[in-house]
């Protein structure tokens, strides 16, 4: 089982593991920049200080060598406390001057290589160790410059703690910063918590409410959508039950009635009318099953879309229905003619569809009269929907009363037989699969629209 977290700890922790993680990056970058100006630091200030004795040497008229500073130069190197020294060889190596902070000349380091000047070495041991460049003077006379040698790691240390002192200021703006966070992430995620709210609310008193997206980011608005499109399946699901228990309890009560006062009036009487009672239940049967039948149906096609239905043949469901209804047809003394084509493919149940043209053919079967025609042919006012007419040589319904008729239970006449249920399912099935069902006026006819999987065929007589 999982464990519940907190959205809002989550952003808060992300927040501040980037922030330290930023914070890591910039020291360790500081770090290294430190440790490379340290790297060059002794080189660079010791090339400096040869350069300017070289230009401070001046050569007498009698050969000899004169050193002459500047001021701020003769103030360093006079003063004891600073650790900058130099010393000027004459041409045997003979020390010809010195700084006034040296007590004794330094020791003579040669030139090495061809260039002017040499590279820093060191010399001494412990606190004594200096960093050494030599270089080459007029006259063959040589300068060396010279600074107490300071520990490489101990003086990149000394300035990243002391550098570092000045990092202590980004505390404040962080804690400052920790604090924006929880209180934007709190106003951010205010609307997620008001959906909430809202979602709760759903139930049997108020199917209809939905969940609102105003206020709520981009990213969660899918999941919201997808949400309340559930939420609107489950109401029509819900309302479709409702309305199909309170129709079967409606038609049920009076078979129901009618059956209970058959079977007072056998206990009275000692007789009982059985063609009677089989006639009631049959009725009732029929009813339950078309119920049944009906629920499914609406069950399978909120399941599945049109494009995901397997391929079928309607010409065949078509002929298969016309074959099961033609022993009453026949027995009623009524003729059947069946014109489809050879094949008519088309996406959809077959199972439905198959029950749609049954009861198109009882329909005609039971309110029509006459020869009753099944044809399949190409819409005139759409290629891309085939029609299914099935029609008799009655009088039709009446006008006015083409669309009540595909209601559950509506009958025209309340001595016929029948439940009032089929006609309701030739509709479903006809809307489930893309189309839809309406009557002719004036005609005893029943025009089926269906979707084609591919341009409608010409019709093909087949023999009935």
């Amino acid at each position: 089982m999982s464990r519940a977290h907190s959205l809002r700890i989550r952003l808060l922790g992300a927040m501040f593991a980037v922030f330290a993680l930023g914070l890591g990056a910039s020291l360790a970058s500081y770090r290294w920049s430190v440790d490379n100006v340290i790297e060059g630091l002794h080189e660079h200030t010791l090339e400096n200080q040869a350069h300017e004795l070289l230009e401070a040497l001046q050569e007498r008229p009698d050969g000899s060598i004169e050193v002459i500073l500047q001021s701020n130069w003769s103030q360093v190197y006079s003063d004891p406390s600073r650790e900058f020294t130099f010393t000027v060889f004459d041409r045997e190596r003979h020390p010809i001057a010195w700084s006034a902070n040296l007590s004794a000349p330094l020791q003579f380091v040669p030139v090495k290589g061809d260039r002017q000047l040499g590279p820093v070495e060191f010399t001494g041991i412990g606190r004594t160790q200096q960093a050494v460049v030599t270089a080459r003077g007029p006259g063959k006379t040589t300068v060396q410059v010279a600074r107490q040698h300071v520990d490489r790691d101990v003086l990149v240390d000394s300035l990243f703690e002391e550098e570092s002192e000045h990092a202590l200021i980004l505390i404040p703006f962080a804690l400052l910063g920790l604090g924006l966070i929880w209180m934007i992430s709190g106003w951010s995620l205010r609307p997620i918590a008001r959906a909430s709210r809202e979602a709760a609310q759903v139930g049997p008193r108020l199917p209809d409410l939905r969940i609102s997206p105003t206020g709520l980011a981009t990213e969660i608005r899918p999941l919201v959508e997808a949400v309340n499109g559930a939420l609107d399946r489950l109401s029509r699901a819900y309302s479709a039950e409702r309305r199909l228990t309170a129709d079967a309890a409606h038609e049920l009560r009076t078979p129901l009635a009618v059956l209970n006062l058959r079977l007072q009036r056998a206990r009275l009487t000692g007789t009982i009318d059985w063609p009677s009672v089989e006639r009631e239940l049959n009725q009732m049967g029929r009813l339950v099953n078309q119920l049944i039948d009906l629920a499914r149906k609406e069950a399978l096609s909120s399941e599945r879309r049109a494009e995901e239905l397997p391929v079928v043949n309607l010409s065949r469901l078509v002929r298969e229905a016309a074959a099961l209804v033609l022993p009453l047809i026949e027995a009623q003394g009524r003729r059947l003619e069946v014109d489809v084509p050879d094949s008519v493919p088309m996406r959809g149940h077959a199972d439905d569809l198959g029950d749609m043209v049954r009861n198109l053919l009882d329909n005609a079967l039971i309110h029509g009269r006459g020869t009753v025609t099944a044809r399949i042919e190409a819409a005139n006012d759409d290629p891309a929907f085939i029609v299914i007419e099935v029609r008799d040589e009655g009088t039709g319904v009446p006008l006015g009363q083409e669309e009540s008729v595909f209601q559950r239970f509506y009958k025209l006449h309340a001595e016929t037989p029948g439940s009032g249920l089929g006609l309701a399912i030739v509709r479903h099935v006809a809307r489930s699969h893309g189309g839809d069902a309406h009557f002719l006026p004036g005609l005893g006819c029943i025009v089926v629209h269906l979707p084609a999987l591919i341009c409608a065929p010409s019709a093909v007589p087949a023999p009935a």
